[in-house]
């Protein structure tokens, strides 16, 4: 069977620096899952810690919150700018996962059945999350479309969405005064169909147990619906 590492032609690892039990955990979850087979796609991405940078006198969402934003807008601009000796994008796709992503058991198999039957027009892939509003149906059941998904645990893009999805999540405005994070910012997205969302009907991964870098908190491992 397939693994990430073919579906993807770049796997990132979000991790915070002074977090590097997390980055053990994961890594060593990815590797003995069986979920990821070509470790030179892989790359750990180091974080911004909000604590460290702070933030904008506009922004009234957390340090936590505003470091994650700032992460997956780096990541997503490094992606853009790596190009080969011609200036063309050397990537096709991404996936992004952060360092508290769990696969669930039978995800490879689950995996290589969504990825078979994933509609070639995506332009984001969520492979676990939150759904906040009603998802929609398509040909195949193993595939659904996201109208409102929250979480960035583990989502995939393709090379075409870079730039709208950039663009929108760095849109200031919507974040003023709203306690918005950036998941709740891509549901705008996704409730606009500004691109083609599509998720497995049962999720391949969640978020596992532990300190949550953005609200402090101690959470237990979710999977959500």
């Amino acid at each position: 069977m397939k693994t990430l590492t073919d579906y993807f032609d770049r796997v990132y690892v979000i991790n915070c620096a002074h977090r590097p039990d997390r980055k053990e955990r994961v890594m060593a979850h990815l590797w003995d899952s069986g979920i990821v087979s070509n470790p030179s796609k892989v790359r750990l991405f180091n974080a911004i810690v909000g604590d460290w940078t702070t933030s904008p006198a506009c922004w009234t969402s957390g340090q936590g919150a505003w470091g994650c934003l700032q992460s997956h807008r780096r990541l997503i601009e490094d992606v853009m700018h790596e190009r080969d000796d011609r200036y063309q994008p050397t990537l096709g796709n991404v996936l992004v996962l952060e360092d508290d992503v769990v696969f669930l058991d039978n995800a490879l198999a689950d995996l290589n059945k969504f990825m078979d039957a994933v509609p070639e027009d995506w332009d984001q892939i969520y492979l676990g999350g939150q759904h906040r509003q009603q998802h929609e149906e398509t040909d195949n059941p193993a595939v659904i479309v996201g109208r409102s998904v929250n979480r960035t645990h583990a989502y995939a893009l393709a090379a075409k969405a870079w730039q709208p999805f950039y663009r929108h999540i760095s849109h200031a405005p919507d974040y003023h005064g709203s306690n918005k994070h950036i998941d709740h910012q891509l549901e705008l997205a996704h409730q606009r169909r500004d691109w083609k969302v599509y998720c497995p009907r049962v999720w391949i991964c969640g978020q596992e147990e532990g300190a949550s870098n953005i609200s402090g908190k101690t959470n237990p491992r979710q999977t959500w619906i």
